[in-house]
């Protein structure tokens, strides 16, 4: 993984976490250990890291955190390949994946960009 992808991660972690971009450093990512899943502040998460998945549709919003209430980071397309890096439950049930870009998105996105996007439409 790449600094910048990396970096992203980091930040996205944060704002899931709640802990904003205010004194967050790379020493501070954590990566849930348990493959099976782990519940921290309403929000269920489980580990991917080998699934790659497609976009089912135009206009995917890539976002900050887990959830329609998270800032949109911008948009892939049908058929843009996304990694899974992990993937977590929003409190009202709705499954969110953390993923990387396979490559430039079509939206304006550079490959390697990280983001969250809903589950319902990757295959």
């Amino acid at each position: 993984m790449g600094r910048k992808a990396l970096r992203a991660l980091v930040v996205s972690g944060a704002m899931v976490a709640g802990v904003g971009l205010v004194g967050v450093s790379a020493a501070s990512a954590v990566v849930p250990s348990d493959p099976s899943g782990s519940s921290r502040g309403g929000v269920v998460s489980s580990v991917n890291y080998a699934t790659v998945r497609t976009a089912s549709v135009d206009g995917l919003r890539v976002r900050l955190g887990p959830g329609v209430g998270s800032g949109i980071l911008g948009q892939i397309y049908a058929g843009e390949s996304v990694q899974v890096i992990t993937s977590a439950r929003d409190s009202g049930g709705q499954w969110w994946d953390l993923v990387v870009l396979q490559s430039d998105s079509a939206g304006g996105l550079p490959g390697g960009y990280v983001g969250w996007v809903t589950e319902e439409y990757l295959y």
